[in-house]
């Protein structure tokens, strides 16, 4: 009897994840090698961005110029080139602490 064997590369979900707040930046996990990302985040006003994933599918993106403090939650979506999506939201009233 044969057995499957596991291969090296297991497939990850693509994740967004808020790393700071100050300036706002997310880090986006789980997308294709090389794949060209547009992220855009909604905080008050909306501002996009373009990244390409390293080899294991990552990427870090800054928006300087946004303020995720109103209290009035904010979200994020990153689309890639070849289909990987992710999204990001904080909801209305979860203030970060002063």
């Amino acid at each position: 009897m044969l057995l499957p064997v596991a291969g090296g590369g297991a497939t990850t979900q693509p994740r967004l994840r808020l790393l700071d707040t100050d300036p706002v930046a997310f880090r986006g996990i789980g997308f294709k090698a090389h794949e060209r990302v547009r992220v855009v985040v909604y905080a008050g006003a909306r501002a996009a961005k373009r990244a390409t994933a390293g080899l294991r599918g990552g990427f870090v993106v800054r928006f300087a110029d946004l303020d995720p403090n109103a209290c009035t939650g904010f979200s994020a979506s990153a689309v890639g080139s070849e289909g990987s999506r992710a999204t990001f939201k904080r909801a209305p009233g979860q203030c970060p602490l002063p």
